[in-house]
């Protein structure tokens, strides 16, 4: 006599990257739900653009007055971005709020709920506000600088997106905002209150720039506003300020370390 034995069958256990990987496509397309139906981010974008198209324009309309002579060593790359510096304080206070307003809200517990690690839930919230603000950033960068060439010609020195080092200064100008709003994120995550954690932010990038002026000169250039202003998005060579690149890399490790201050 045979006797049939039922073996239970069994489904293979999912591995832990392919968990990871599910839980955070997830965690990312509800990041990109949340922030987007903000009206602070709505409000937030549209003034970065008109805000930063407006002091451009009337910063080169101003320097069209100029006498001639006073264009020597003029840099028109670095005056048509400089709608930018607005943005800074725009796209950092966009990056706390994107974390922060969870915490005011208490909504915090329901993302933590759906998803338990906060390192998927802190990736997300970077892949989203970074990528948002990339996209932003370059957009308004590219728009300001063929504004601003606009409102120089005839009367000052054009710059064109062919010259050495302007392309350069355009793409990275607008990267630059991307990094902004992620430092802003970290502050946001560490500090976790949004009144706290704009102070902070203005801070860092606002203040950082005055207060390290007075102890010394020599170390204004490594802060956040000195490299976006006198680095990133200058095409001439600016006194002993860093390269473009160099600021660039400094500035993302500045990111960096606010992000894993508020992992």
């Amino acid at each position: 006599m045979t006797i049939a034995i039922n073996t239970p069958h069994t489904t293979p256990a999912e591995s832990p990257s392919r968990t990871a990987s599910a839980g955070l496509s997830h965690a990312i397309r509800a990041e990109w739900a949340k922030l987007l139906s903000l009206r602070s981010t709505r409000w937030s974008l549209a003034l970065t653009v008109v805000g930063a198209l407006a002091i451009t324009v009337l910063t080169c309309l101003h320097s069209r007055s100029r006498p001639t002579f006073a264009f020597q060593g003029f840099d028109p790359t670095n005056h048509a971005l400089s709608g930018l510096f607005l943005d800074a304080l725009i796209v950092g206070v966009l990056g706390v709020l994107a974390v922060t307003g969870e915490y005011s809200t208490g909504t915090i517990r329901s993302s933590l709920s759906a998803v338990p690690r906060r390192g998927v839930l802190l990736g997300a919230k970077v892949i989203v506000v970074g990528a948002l603000t990339l996209v932003v950033g370059e957009i308004i960068s590219f728009a300001c600088f063929f504004a601003g060439q606009a409102a120089l010609s005839g009367a000052a020195p054009t710059a064109h997106l062919g010259q050495p080092g302007v392309l350069r200064a355009v793409a990275l100008s607008g990267a630059f905002l991307a990094l902004l709003a992620l430092l802003g994120l970290g502050l946001g995550t560490a500090v976790r209150h949004t009144a706290g954690g704009i102070a902070a932010y203005a801070g860092v990038v606002m203040l950082s720039t005055v207060l390290v002026q007075q102890f010394d000169q020599g170390l204004v250039k490594y802060t956040p506003l000195d490299i976006f202003t006198n680095s990133v998005t200058s095409v001439l060579p600016n006194g002993d300020a860093l390269s473009a690149t160099i600021g660039f890399v400094l500035m993302a490790a500045y990111a960096a370390a606010a992000l894993c201050l508020g992992a």
